[in-house]
């Protein structure tokens, strides 16, 4: 887990990242796991003093599993070898980096045995070779089915991860280029937008002389190219998303999970409860998980997760308390 070298910014100064911090990058780092790797659908709620920031970085600890992993090359040449005539790209060089068109995918005229990308860039035709393909070739999440969001990719986005100086810092230019290779929902989050999005871009991490937020891991919306998850309101009325149900769900407070748990009935998710939540509300919510454990008959396995976080020598904070079942 790369982003536990992370320092903490307060009052100017550089600390060492909290307990309850690194509880909750582990906790999004579980359900990655638990939720996309092993299929197993795990359902945890927690017991907070505050739910500030919690849903954010357990967040952040599921899209670093995303940064950190090192995908293979037949995987990605399959990708390229899957686009059509006219599908879009980005291509970087040395000046920039831009959307182009797809030519066609075929055999090199040089060398044998190695494909060649030709695209359109600007008015110039180009042939990318294989090899390059990696430091060179960046797909957008429109032109596959299986990861395709509702809002198509705007004229003024960023384009992959290039800008932002935290994460250049904290990972390998190869580990970006590969994650922004592959962008798709990691995670959903539900709560109110409007505070979530202020606390994603309030600047509190500091690391090799580079500040940064919880933003530089987080890509919610229409402004990149690269997106890692999806920002719902704990208001919405209808979603018309539609939901891969493999992709774990965060509710930032027992409102949005009351709310809006109908639409992520089968997906893995953890559930955040501040303790100074309203009591009817805390009731509510109480009643309800209790008739949806007992009914569906599920299974207990919070030890599992006190398991996973003693092997990982991750402190349970002082206050924080935990259930979850499957």
């Amino acid at each position: 887990m790369i982003i536990k070298n992370l320092k903490i910014l307060n009052k100017g100064m550089s600390m060492d990242l909290p307990d309850w911090m690194n509880f909750a990058f582990r906790l999004g780092a579980f359900i990655n796991e638990h939720g996309i790797k092993y299929k197993k659908t795990m359902k945890i709620i927690l017991s907070l003093p505050s739910e500030q920031f919690f849903s954010v970085l357990i967040a952040m600890g599921i899209a670093d599993k995303a940064f950190s992993i090192n995908k293979q090359m037949r995987s990605i040449r399959k990708k390229v070898l899957s686009l059509e005539k006219g599908s879009r790209i980005i291509y970087r060089d040395e000046e920039s980096s831009r959307k182009a068109s797809v030519i066609s995918v075929e055999p090199s005229p040089v060398f044998e045995n190695e494909m060649i990308l030709k695209i359109k860039d600007r008015n110039i035709e180009r042939g990318i070779p294989e090899r390059q393909w990696m430091d060179r070739v960046t797909l957008l999440d429109e032109e596959f089915d299986e990861i395709k969001r509702t809002r198509k990719v705007g004229k003024n986005q960023r384009l992959g991860l290039d800008s932002s100086r935290l994460l250049k810092a904290l990972y390998s230019p190869s580990q970006l280029h590969k994650v922004a290779f592959y962008p798709g929902d990691t995670f959903y989050l539900i709560g109110n937008p409007a505070q979530i999005t202020e606390t994603m871009n309030e600047e509190i991490f500091f690391y090799n002389g580079v500040r940064g937020s919880i933003a530089d891991f987080l890509y919610l919306d229409n402004s990149n190219s690269y997106t890692n998850g999806k920002l719902f309101s704990s208001q919405m009325k209808k979603n018309d998303v539609e939901i891969n149900v493999e992709v774990p769900v965060i509710y930032s407070d027992l409102h949005s999970f009351l709310k809006q748990d109908k639409y992520f009935s089968e997906n893995p998710k953890i559930i955040l409860s501040g303790r100074t939540d309203n009591e009817n509300r805390l009731h509510e919510a109480r009643e309800d998980l209790k008739r949806k454990i007992f009914q569906d008959n599920h299974k207990f396995v919070t030890e599992e997760i006190a398991e996973y976080l003693k092997s990982t020598e991750t402190c349970v904070p002082c206050g924080v308390e935990f259930f979850a079942w499957r």
